[in-house]
């Protein structure tokens, strides 16, 4: 009798250490099950093998392909302003609607990102660490955006409290220190694996598609690893600027974004990675010859619609 006991209490056991093996299985290999049919002598059959591996974790209905309406009214009001650039990627299919793709801006503080790129890897490659200092130098303070330039020369600053202040302040005088400190060939790095070959040796302007690919490179972790990636959009999510693009979102909406202004060469730019639920894209908006009110309105005014068409689709 003890025996018998003893013998089902080996199957409950057992049966338990299946069942958690197959918990286990089950959350490490998800979607598994839409790619393999059946097996055939121990070997998986794959019946989607030539889909896109994302199927498996994006819902069907948000898959959107369908954006002809709002390219049919971004094209409308905007495509014959000679001074605006609009690039819009709908990043789970890859969708994208590109107004006056050729049309180049002077890219102003959109350029920190780059170069917070190039810091990035530097540290990944272990030639540095976020918790090394840099020296403020006299020649690096400009007041032009952040607080960084109050204070005093020669004091040290750690290389993350730099990128943070450079991507969420704009801060000019982090942006300096980090540039100052970094080899040319570095940050043409960052511009060659995205495509943008030649960039800093031409006339340094980027249209708002262009410009785009950095924002992808990014979210898709292509040249970073996963965890600076995720620090660098963290930092740009807590940027302090909110009149241009995301005056058009709603408030509990995440939006990863740069912006740029020159008064000098009269440009307002903004471009960024809009999270919306389970429905993200990049959207990039550069204007210049216009009144910075008049700019502002335009940009809210864009991103309203390309959020409120991407939440309310339905097919």
């Amino acid at each position: 009798m003890k025996k018998k006991q003893e013998h089902q209490s080996e199957k409950k056991l057992s049966v338990i250490y299946i069942a958690i093996f197959l918990v286990v299985l089950g959350a490490t290999n998800v979607g598994t099950y839409f790619f393999m049919s059946r097996v055939e002598n121990g070997v998986a059959v794959l019946s989607f093998s030539m889909l896109n591996p994302a199927r498996a974790f994006i819902k069907q209905k948000d898959l959107i392909v369908n954006f002809q309406p709002l390219r049919d009214y971004l094209n409308e009001k905007y495509e014959m302003d000679p001074n605006v650039s609009i690039y819009f990627e709908y990043l789970p299919t890859g969708s994208n609607i590109a107004i006056s793709k050729d049309t180049e801006f002077y890219p102003a503080s959109l350029l920190k990102l780059p170069v917070a790129i190039a810091v990035a890897k530097k540290i990944e490659n272990g030639e540095w660490k976020w918790a090394n200092e840099l020296v403020l130098m006299p020649a690096d303070k400009d007041d032009g955006f952040g607080d960084l330039y109050k204070e005093p020369s020669n004091s040290a600053h750690s290389i993350e409290e730099l990128v943070r202040r450079s991507l969420s302040d704009s801060d000019n005088t982090a942006h300096f220190i980090l540039t100052r400190n970094l080899e040319i060939e570095e940050i043409e790095d960052v511009y060659n694996h995205m495509g943008l070959d030649g960039f800093l040796t031409g006339k340094g302007n980027l249209s708002a598609k262009r410009y785009s690919v950095i924002l992808r490179s990014v979210y898709n972790a292509s040249y970073l690893s996963e965890g600076s990636s995720q620090k660098l959009l963290s930092y740009l999510s807590k940027s302090s600027f909110k009149d241009y693009i995301q005056s058009g979102l709603p408030e509990d909406i995440t939006f990863a974004h740069k912006i740029g202004i020159s008064d000098e060469e009269n440009v307002f730019l903004d471009s960024g990675i809009v999270y919306a639920k389970d429905r993200p894209y990049i959207l990039t908006v550069m204007t210049k010859n216009k009144d910075e009110q008049i700019a502002q309105k335009m940009m809210a005014d864009i991103s309203r619609k390309v959020y409120n068409y991407i939440s309310e689709y339905e097919e």
